[in-house]
């Protein structure tokens, strides 16, 4: 007990440079705590989430004594961003009222989520309250709004709505969510972005409890020459140690809190989450508490190999012994190892996902480990240069562990996200994601309307009038042949939009035109078809017509239409039943260059309600459960990629701070002696650009043959994304200068003549 009383009063009772130093380490190792909690909440919030998406789920089968609530769901979107329109309208008292919302809003009321709330109340959405001119009675709580930036709305819709097709009949809302079984490719990149973003955490943390670490190495030795046991020291260090810790641990704890309150307001790739979803596991905030002080106390008991056994050297700053590279390469080549062999199993066996989990950690852990031996061997070898550079290389030379700390988070963040951009990159064809989100940056040409057949010729004509609209057509797309194994389908236009598209002037009602080979079932002239469509209930086609096959003209190829079928037909005459199609499209050109368009478009059908739906080209896109799912996690290991990048900066931050702080005395006689205080800050520049080019070069071998390695697993061909890696390196440089300007003000209160004289 009193070896511990001794190294808590070394921690916090050595005036005012051990608190300095106990509160650097403080703050390090609170920052990475926050970060491992907010780590540890993200569970518990997906799971919040699906529990409000599944509770949002209407069920359709009938309950006895309730009566059921006619729901009519439109997506579409405004600005680029997502909008769902729920159409609601009671049958009877006993309707369900959807959750997040206290009653049911009648013909011109509607309840919207806190996001479209916000978006209508700023000054620049004129279109979108022209669009939805409804009143708003109320707000969508957070049961029924599954992430804070949705946009949602529930409208009142007159009984009209029940004869809509498309009208669901709910008649209770919520169901237990349903676990989904990963994709082994989608496990793998979860897998190796978790070890990415968290490795890095964990070398901060390690990092900070060695703040100060050559100062309180001479503490030691001073204690080991008058007398003390190396069991002792060890015991004091330790204590110390875990002083900083337990700090961090309440200070972290503290900063989680705090930030998690602006969870809210915060949206990273697409995805948010409410504060009160924050919550850590139990088991993993329990995890943090213990892990944290144990790991700040086997650092601090490995650096003290060179203490215990030479206490003399350490305390005459003699030259450090030549560090040994053995061990470092055991363990990069052990984490290769882990990985080639990923456990001996296939990929649904829980070894081969701590197989591939432990080799990866062990790659990116041996990027922090190699890079002090990197650093000493390359400046062993540097001569002559200007003053700034020689007082670093120099520097570098007696101690570069400081230097190569300081950089090695950063060094572990770049190997991660190399490695992880590898692997998403890699990933992406495989989903065939890789072009999706991009068309959002391009101003929409076409906007596609899906409206009732009762008022798609309104539909048009509001179309034509609209600012920024070229042209507007009605297509309707109606399905032919003799069954459910024959079937085409065949457009039917009007002879003003068929003259406009294709340039055909002598148009008749009821003529067949083609723009290529004809389909199989209507190239033969005379031939009797029936007009087909699907019956819910039958769960199969029937026919609402019988149609005989005129004479098929053909038309110049011109422009392409993809909209329109190769084979079409002109409305009127004897031709088709465009009804039996259910919705027809009104296919809208707009000006790219005019971005409002679509939305005026949007505004101009608004009164229509739910009997017209759309969207602009590029900005909706049909995506299967494996497509959604990798887009989910690839904006969640990018947002995480975002914030650690964060960390490693603040990292590079207080470890400079310490860095100058310990040489405060070294640079007072430096500045007394005249050498200008420009040279001295070039030369704590170039202290931290040596190790980061060095680093940075270690971690982009590492990334890429990190994510090579991973994808070995798996079909998936290697990627390398060099552009992006190009950012991430020149993000690395950007925070060492920005670093070096922030110390600036410290470093000249390290050289005033008064710190000198306090010396």
């Amino acid at each position: 007990m009193n070896d511990l009383a001794i190294g808590v009063r070394l921690a916090v009772g050595g005036g005012r440079t051990s608190l300095a130093r106990f509160g650097l380490s403080a703050v390090g190792v609170g920052i990475a705590v926050a970060v491992l909690l907010l780590a540890a909440s993200v569970g518990p919030a997906s799971d919040a989430r699906k529990v409000r998406s599944s509770a949002l789920v209407g069920n359709e089968q009938p309950v006895a004594g309730v009566a059921p609530l006619g729901v009519r769901v439109v997506s579409t979107d405004y600005a680029g961003h997502d909008l769902v329109l729920r159409y609601v309208h009671p049958t009877g008292d006993t309707s369900p009222v959807p959750p997040g919302i206290s009653a049911l809003p009648l013909p011109g009321q509607m309840w919207v989520s806190p996001a479209m709330g916000e978006l209508m109340a700023e000054p620049g959405s004129g279109l979108l309250r022209d669009r939805l001119p409804q009143q708003v009675v109320g707000t969508i709580d957070r049961s029924g709004v599954g992430d804070p930036g949705d946009l949602v709305a529930y409208v009142g819709a007159d009984a009209a709505v029940l004869t809509d097709g498309s009208t669901g009949s709910v008649y209770s809302y919520g169901r237990p969510p349903t676990p989904r079984e990963l994709d082994p490719a989608i496990l793998l990149i979860i897998l190796v972005g978790l070890v990415a973003l968290l490795t890095p955490v964990f070398i901060f943390t390690a990092a900070s409890t060695r703040i100060a670490g050559a100062e309180r190495d001479r503490r030691l030795s001073a204690l080991r020459l008058v007398g003390s046991g190396s069991t002792q020291v060890r015991r004091i260090a330790a204590a110390e140690a875990l002083v900083s810790a337990v700090a961090g641990l309440v200070l972290g704890t503290v900063l989680f809190l705090l930030g998690r309150q602006l969870a809210g307001g915060v949206t990273l790739f697409g995805a948010g989450a409410y504060p009160e979803d924050l919550v850590p596991e139990w088991w993993l905030a329990a995890l943090v508490v213990l892990v944290v002080p144990v790991l700040a106390v086997l650092t601090a008991q490995f650096a003290l190999r060179r203490t215990i056994i030479e206490p003399l050297g350490v305390v005459r700053f003699s030259k450090p012994v030549k560090r040994r590279v053995v061990w470092r390469l055991a363990l990069v080549a052990l984490g290769v190892a882990l990985l080639v062999w990923h456990g001996g199993v296939g990929s649904d066996h829980t070894l081969w996902a701590v197989s591939i989990a432990s080799g990866a950690a062990l790659v990116l852990v041996g990027v922090p480990v190699l890079l002090p031996w990197v650093v000493e061997r390359s400046v062993s070898r540097m001569r002559g240069g200007p003053t700034s550079w020689q007082l670093a290389i120099r520097r570098l030379q007696l101690d570069s562990g400081t230097s190569a700390r300081v950089v090695g988070g950063v060094a572990v963040v770049l190997a991660g996200a190399i490695a992880l951009q590898g692997v998403l990159a890699s990933f992406a064809d495989e989903f065939d994601v890789r072009d999706i989100g991009a068309g959002g940056e391009q101003a929409p040409s076409l906007v596609h309307l899906f409206a009732e057949a009762s008022v798609a010729d309104d539909v048009q004509r509001r179309a034509v009038g609209v600012a920024g609209v070229r042209s507007a057509y009605r297509v309707d797309n109606v399905l032919v042949g003799t069954g459910r194994e024959d079937l085409d389908s065949v457009s039917v236009l009007s002879c003003a939009s068929i003259a406009e598209l294709f340039g055909v002037r002598d148009c008749a009602p009821g003529q067949l035109f083609s723009r290529g080979q004809g389909l199989p079932s209507v190239a033969v002239e005379g031939k009797r078809l029936s007009v087909l469509t699907w019956d819910e209930r039958a769960e199969d086609y029937r026919a609402v017509a019988a149609w005989t096959v005129p004479a098929i003209r053909p038309v110049p190829p011109g422009p392409d239409r993809p909209q329109v079928n190769s084979v079409f037909a002109a409305a009127g005459g004897d031709v088709l039943v465009p009804e039996a199609q259910g919705y027809p499209t009104v296919e809208v050109e707009v000006d790219p260059e005019d971005r409002d368009a679509p939305d005026r478009l949007y505004a101009a059908v608004g009164p229509l309600q739910w009997r017209v739906y759309g969207f602009a080209e590029n900005t909706a896109t049909s995506l299967s459960v494996n497509q959604e799912t990798y887009l989910a996690v690839r904006r969640a290991l990018l947002g995480g990629s975002v914030f650690t990048l964060l960390l490693a900066g603040v990292s590079l931050l207080v470890l400079a701070l310490e860095h100058i702080r310990e040489r405060r005395r070294p640079l007072a006689v430096l500045a007394a002696s005249g050498v200008p205080t420009g040279a001295l800050a070039r030369s704590l520049l170039w202290q931290i650009a040596v190790p980061i080019g060095l680093g940075v070069v270690i971690a982009v071998g590492t990334g890429v043959g990190l994510s090579a390695l991973v994808l070995s697993l798996s079909s998936a061909s290697l990627v390398v994304d060099w552009a992006g890696i190009l950012v991430l390196t020149a993000s690395a440089a950007v925070l060492g200068l920005l670093v070096s300007a922030v110390t600036l003000p410290f470093l000249r209160g390290a050289t005033r003549l008064t710190s000198l004289r306090t010396e």
